[in-house]
């Protein structure tokens, strides 16, 4: 096995044959949401191996234990001092976050996809497989008791979610900020040494540490998979969402076809999304629909029907159209009940792009 790191108190990180395995001389104590031998135990080693491309889902979908025991067998570890967790995600992309304070060190490996980005709580229909599967360890050099093991454990759980937040991951089946994914696993091991902590929580001593440590292991494995990008486009952060921009252009046009020429406007309309300005002013819209949304309106915006009407005025004198012929004809006709923010602000873009041709 090929030796990643020392992380300290007898601990070492290896890959081997797609597989990261932390490995103890002592004994940890375990608490985890792990496939194989999750709960509250006693272990030396922690593994998080990929499923490799071609694997049969409909077996590991039913028995997803019995490709740990493979897996641990070729590595010859001992099935009943492992603690073994499952991922899509490229296992040579992790990322390990370490932090100390006083007699405290906290280290933290993550592995990380989000094909499969979920918002706990929302209805998810979904066939389960292991794509896109978030897999913490979390190695703590200090002495918790079981108590504080599960305050951690939800510390970490939380720090995970402030990272998707911070990254705007959205769920695939809502566009809502996401939580995590449909099978991520967590795994928190104690080396048992030094003073005793009773305290986890995100205040805590201990669970600021591990708060920290998690946050910024997480957006750094969900980076390094090379598939998101924290620059990526409008369209894709809509997409993201859910948003259905090309049904709202589509109704405003359908609705203005007796001023627009569609065949003339919509081939740029792709290009309006290109222009700082009107990103800018499109985010904003997409912003605020979503507090509506949420029903996080302040006290301030009581009407958001004049609101948004005031909102689509001035900005038609923003970008130079005070006397719009497109605007009023269509806004009478559309249904602003949802995206009133967005629907106005592609109205009045789509206004100075008739205009333009006309």
């Amino acid at each position: 096995m090929r030796l990643l790191k020392s992380l300290g108190s007898d601990v070492e990180l290896f890959l081997e044959d797609y597989a990261l395995i932390l490995s103890s001389r002592s004994d940890l104590t375990v608490i985890s949401s792990a496939v194989h031998n999750g709960g509250l135990k006693r272990a030396r080693f922690l593994l998080n191996a990929q499923v490799p491309r071609g694997y049969n889902q409909i077996s590991l979908h039913k028995d997803p234990e019995q490709f740990l025991l493979e897996k641990m067998r070729k590595l010859k570890l001992p099935l009943e001092q492992t603690v073994g967790m499952i991922t899509a995600a490229d296992v040579r992309k992790f990322s390990v976050v370490t932090k100390e304070a006083d007699d405290l060190k906290v280290s933290v490996i993550t592995t990380a996809g989000c094909s499969h980005a979920e918002t706990a709580g929302e209805p998810i229909e979904a066939y389960v497989s292991n794509t896109g599967t978030i897999n913490t360890i979390i190695i703590l050099h200090g002495h918790p008791t079981e108590s504080c093991l599960l305050q951690v454990f939800i510390t970490a759980v939380e720090a995970k979610a402030a990272g998707l937040r911070e990254l705007d991951i959205r769920s695939r089946y809502s566009g809502d900020l996401a939580t995590g994914t449909i099978t991520d696993s967590l795994a928190i091991a104690s080396t048992n040494t030094g003073a005793v902590s009773r305290f986890g929580g995100p205040a805590s001593k201990l669970g600021k540490i591990v708060g920290y440590c998690t946050r910024e292991a997480v957006k750094s494995a969900i980076m390094k998979q090379g598939i998101l990008s924290s620059s990526r486009s409008v369209f894709e952060r809509f997409a993201e969402r859910k948003l259905p921009i090309n049904d709202v252009v589509n109704e405003i046009l359908k609705i203005g076809s007796t001023v627009i020429d569609e065949g003339k406007v919509k081939p740029k309309i792709a290009d309006l999304f290109k222009k700082p300005f009107f990103a800018l002013i499109i985010m904003m819209a997409a912003k605020m629909d979503e507090e509506i949304k949420m029903g996080l309106v302040p006290k301030e915006l009581e009407n958001i029907d004049e609101l948004a009407k005031e909102f689509r005025e001035s900005l038609l004198k923003i970008i130079g159209y005070p006397k719009p012929v497109l605007a009023p004809m269509v806004a009478e006709k559309l249904d602003f009940s949802s995206y009133p923010f967005l629907k106005n602000a592609l109205l009045c873009f789509l206004e100075g792009l008739a205009q333009h041709e006309s």
